[in-house]
């Protein structure tokens, strides 16, 4: 143990009151100097000490005690939290609440306490200190608490600027996004494959596919050939590779039907890509039609970010197809 319990810390982490305890020796500053010994027999605790005298005590209840010192009798009680303990005494009760420095009792005062740097101190001295403490105490929770709400009012105001700004960017993507409507596009597109005496229904659906593939993969990128594949793609499944050699003379039919590519005007090509999406919708369930329409959004993201060509290509298809797009979190 160390020497008067200096470096002791006690419960709360604080520096212990500044005395010695021995078995028989005690010696404190409001205490003094004085030989204590104790002894317990059938629930009675007999103690002596050459200050104090004798003491007799017993415990009446959990948390209450009484006891006759030097023929006096004594009754304290102790019950409830430390934020408002209610204390029992022949005089009466009174209301306590523990502090980091002490004790302070709301009703008498003069019965609190306070330790500082391991000193123990009572009554209106300890008052005193307690008061000076709640005024600091005070003022830096009511700081804390101003900051803190400054803090959640700039966060907030941060957070209503960047939802704002996601909705700006939004609306001005939603405003740049080209704007088609399908009766109109698809009377643009059945004059072009008219003019060059192609019908698309009578092809099979693998080369339907391939047609539309094109279309999202090259046109929608506004590009006149398909993205070169990587060596990464070499273990490629088997049906995936054979779309992209299928995609290949699918460049040189949209060739003849909206002439070089990517074409200067996107309408007759987007009025040939409802055909073909409608073509397919005529051969196939609209389960698989479904599946299609998700592998092709799925492909448009392997070179990036879609275009907003792209995203015009996808509503236009699943217009054609049949296919109703529902947002995540709409049903």
């Amino acid at each position: 143990m160390a020497l008067l319990k200096v470096g002791e810390k006690n419960r709360d982490g604080r520096q212990k009151r500044i005395e010695h305890t021995g078995r028989y020796l005690r010696a404190s500053r409001t205490g003094g100097l004085s030989l204590r010994a104790q002894t317990r027999a059938a629930g009675i605790n007999l103690t002596g000490n050459t200050n104090h005298g004798v003491r007799v005590s017993t415990r009446l209840a959990k948390n209450t005690q009484v006891a006759f010192q030097n023929g006096r009798f004594i009754l304290r009680g102790r019950y409830g939290s430390d934020a408002a303990k209610f204390n029992l005494s022949k005089s009466g009760v009174t209301v306590s609440t523990k502090t980091p420095i002490g004790t302070f009792n709301w009703i008498r005062p003069g019965r609190s306490s306070a330790k500082i740097a391991g000193v123990q101190l009572r009554g209106h001295n300890a008052a005193a200190i307690q008061g000076v403490f709640a005024v600091f105490a005070s003022v830096y929770w009511l700081f804390g608490g101003v900051m803190r709400l400054f803090a959640g009012l700039i966060g907030g105001i941060g957070r209503l600027a960047t939802a704002a700004q996601a909705r700006r960017q939004l609306a001005e993507e939603e405003a740049a996004r080209p704007q088609f409507q399908l009766d109109t596009v698809r009377a643009l597109g059945e004059q072009a494959l008219a003019e060059h005496g192609v019908d698309p229904s009578t092809w099979s659906g693998r080369d339907q596919l391939a047609a539309l593939a094109f279309a999202f993969l090259a046109l929608g990128r506004g590009a006149a050939t398909l993205p070169q594949r990587s060596n990464e793609n070499s273990s490629a499944p088997a049906a995936e590779a054979a779309l992209f050699e299928d995609m290949q003379p699918a460049a040189e039919h949209w060739r003849i039907w909206v002439g070089p590519l990517p074409p200067e005007d996107i309408e007759p090509a987007m009025g040939i890509v409802t055909i073909l999406a409608r073509s397919l919708r005529q051969t196939a369930d609209s389960e698989w039609r479904g599946e299609v329409l998700l592998a092709l959004d799925d492909a448009c993201l392997r070179d990036g970010p879609k275009t907003l060509l792209q995203e015009a290509m996808i509503d236009l298809t699943a217009e054609a197809m049949g296919v109703e797009l529902v947002l995540e979190g709409e049903r």
